[in-house]
């Protein structure tokens, strides 16, 4: 049976090997969970460029503490989440005050323009509808929705990285889940 690299065992297989000085563990890692941790980065901080940046700064510190984790101790998967979310929480403690920008990212200058000045306006308004009901949401549910939703994690890897009862996790879960399906209702409204 072939393993999948994107499980949890995958996941640690790879984190062993590139312990070892495996660049193509490395690589893997890397494109299995890139696109994940800018998601989590970008509903965080909420600008591309920094969301990049970010992004960029989690991989090099996985490529410089890699040796620190320890298969004995734990998953790579809560092990490698822990590291993203503390990065996050610097970003914050170094830069207070930054303003908060647009998703669209102002800034990019590689951007292409959009033809289509209605479609443009329209898919900012949606932006800014999910941003203001991310925002509406306390700072446990938008953390608990970075997580479940946006990395993906299971309740187990949660309860280790917020060091929280995995039931209780549930069952918030499941309240963020109803509150967003009745969200949902009253836009389509």
């Amino acid at each position: 049976m072939i393993e999948d690299v994107f499980s949890k065992s995958g996941l640690n297989r790879l984190a062993r090997e590139m312990q070892k000085g495996e660049e193509r563990a490395a690589a893997k890692l890397y494109e299995c969970l890139v696109k994940k941790v800018y998601g989590f980065c970008l509903s965080r901080v909420r600008n591309r460029t920094s969301a990049e940046d970010l992004t960029q700064e989690i991989f090099l510190k996985l490529v410089s503490r890699i040796e620190i984790f320890d298969p004995k101790k734990g998953d790579f998967v809560v092990w490698f989440w822990q590291l993203a979310r503390n990065t996050v929480i610097d970003y914050y403690r170094r830069a207070k005050d930054l303003p908060f920008t647009d998703l669209d990212g102002g800034e990019d200058a590689h951007a292409v323009p959009v033809q289509n000045t209605e479609i443009q306006i329209e898919k900012k308004l949606e932006r800014e509808k999910i941003e203001q009901f991310l925002n509406s949401l306390s700072e446990e549910e938008q953390e608990l929705f970075r997580l479940r939703f946006l990395g993906e994690l299971s309740y187990k890897e949660m309860a280790k990285i917020l060091e929280k009862n995995e039931g209780a996790l549930r069952v918030a879960v499941g309240r963020l889940k109803k509150k967003i399906s009745e969200h949902l209702k009253n836009e389509s409204r």
